[in-house]
């Protein structure tokens, strides 16, 4: 008798629905939050009790709980093994073909799957609003915020030095090092070599690269 009314519980249609958004929910948050187990528990048994129901009222078989358990077993391969939602996209159409299998009438199943999916699709929504700083996609965000009182520095803005004299004191091949109002700089021309302690102007600075030309080049005034 217990177990009849037990069956007669779980397979009522507004039961039914409700284990199935408990099941949906709490596999779905677990995937995007990663609770530590707890909401994948939660879903696990919602499902469970969704098929014991119909276990109970000789309508499911133990090959629609092999299929609704791989379901399950591949969501649950996603939390360890990432596979950008493969796993978790046949995961769900094994779980929902086995929500389907499992009931007495597939097309009244199919109708509380709907109305479940779309209470969690809600509901989810809510969970990433609220919690979106805990959420899976933050392992792709670079949230440290790079700034000098945290030991990372920037490349030098070098533009100050345009218009500049110095003196190379090193052949510029065309690269080397010119000494720019007492601060060595490594400079770079055009492609022109410049010999050593001839003089140099600063005439380009793109980032750290600073170009130079001989002060004898530059047009009469």
């Amino acid at each position: 008798m217990f177990l009849d009314n037990l069956s007669a519980f779980l397979t009522h249609p507004v039961t039914g629905t409700v284990l199935l958004m408990v099941g949906i929910i709490g596999i779905a948050l677990e995937l995007l939050f990663f609770s530590s187990g707890l909401l994948a528990l939660a879903g696990v048994a919602g499902f469970g009790l969704y098929f014991l129901g119909f276990y109970l009222a000789g309508f499911a078989s133990f090959g629609d709980l092999a299929v609704l358990g791989l379901g399950l077993v591949l969501l649950i391969l996603e939390l360890v093994v990432p596979s950008f939602g493969i796993l978790s996209v046949l995961g769900a159409i094994c779980l929902f073909g086995g929500v389907l299998m499992a009931s007495s009438d597939p097309k009244e199943a199919a109708y509380m799957l709907i109305i479940a999916l779309l209470v969690a699709i809600v509901v989810i929504i809510a969970a990433i609003r609220t919690f979106k700083h805990r959420g899976v996609w933050n392992r792709f965000i670079l949230k440290e915020q790079l700034t000098t009182s945290k030991g990372f520095t920037s490349s030098p803005d070098r533009s100050n030095l345009v218009g500049l004299i110095g003196e190379a004191i090193t052949p510029l091949r065309p690269a080397g090092t010119a000494l720019i109002q007492g601060e060595r700089v490594d400079v770079v021309t055009h492609g022109s070599f410049i010999s050593v302690n001839k003089a140099i102007v600063v005439v380009e600075v793109e980032g750290v690269r600073v170009v130079v030309k001989a002060v004898d080049d530059q047009p009469n005034q």
